[in-house]
């Protein structure tokens, strides 16, 4: 399955293991309104597309607190992960 993009309202997660799920399609970008996300993993699944820009703004931003993001970059175009699998 995919994502549900109503995950992007659980606004108080820190941390969202998301590897090893079959998941399949985009990202949604609702994912970038996990403001208080710190470690996000996504690999090992069948991810595609391009990681949101939404998401990468949680590690970009001064007031972003994302510092862990791993993903299956071959499958998912990711520039701001910070491990690639």
């Amino acid at each position: 399955g995919s994502i549900p993009s109503e995950m992007g309202l659980l606004t108080n997660l820190e941390r969202l293991d998301l590897y090893h799920n079959s998941l399949t399609d985009a990202i949604p970008s609702e994912m970038g309104l996990l403001a208080n996300l710190e470690e996000f993993y996504l690999y090992h699944n069948s991810l595609t597309g391009t990681l949101p820009d939404e998401v990468c703004a949680l590690s970009n931003d001064d007031s972003g607190n994302l510092s862990v993001l791993r993903a299956d970059c071959e499958e998912v175009m990711c520039p701001c992960c910070t491990s690639c699998f």
